[in-house]
């Protein structure tokens, strides 16, 4: 297929309908997934903070197992950076809408340019390094409750 500079505007046209709907397409799977992975930590860490406190509760002689108590509070700082990340995630998202409606303003004002428009939301939509640490560290706080959970349970006898 030829250089897209080079086609007509009637395939250009058509081949930019299809962009957008995959890119739409994409942008709805990473939006998905990302809110099902935010629910997955945050159900898997409460679940297993309560499992803890259940346990602790059922055997009063296991609060001295020090297993169920390093358990206990990795699954509870899983549950409160899980809670981090999702503020964290609203205020990016709050910004970027109040950033691109003041923008749209200027731009239907004439003080700004479609191009000025569209590169501050390029520039605003970015990652950032926090954006992978607190889901993982989440998910490691859940990893790390479950061994400990486990290693108490398998290294001590309750009676």
């Amino acid at each position: 297929m030829q250089p897209f500079s080079t086609l007509d505007s009637s395939t250009k046209a058509f081949l930019a309908e299809r962009i957008n709907r995959r890119w739409g397409q994409l942008h709805a799977l990473e939006k998905d997934w990302g809110e099902k992975a935010l629910k997955y930590l945050m159900l898997t860490n409460s679940g297993g903070a309560i499992a803890t406190l259940s346990f602790l509760g059922a055997f009063p002689e296991a609060i001295g197992l020090s297993g169920a108590k390093i358990a206990l509070a990795l699954f509870v700082a899983g549950v409160v950076i899980v809670g981090v990340g999702i503020a964290k995630t609203y205020h990016h998202m709050s910004n970027l809408f109040r950033r691109w409606k003041s923008d749209v303003e200027s731009y239907y004002s004439d003080k700004i340019t479609w191009e000025h428009l569209q590169a501050e939301d390029e520039k605003r939509a970015v990652t950032d390094l926090w954006d992978y640490v607190l889901p993982y560290g989440s998910f490691g706080c859940f990893i790390g409750g479950c061994i400990a959970g486990a290693w108490s349970l398998l290294t001590r006898t309750v009676s």
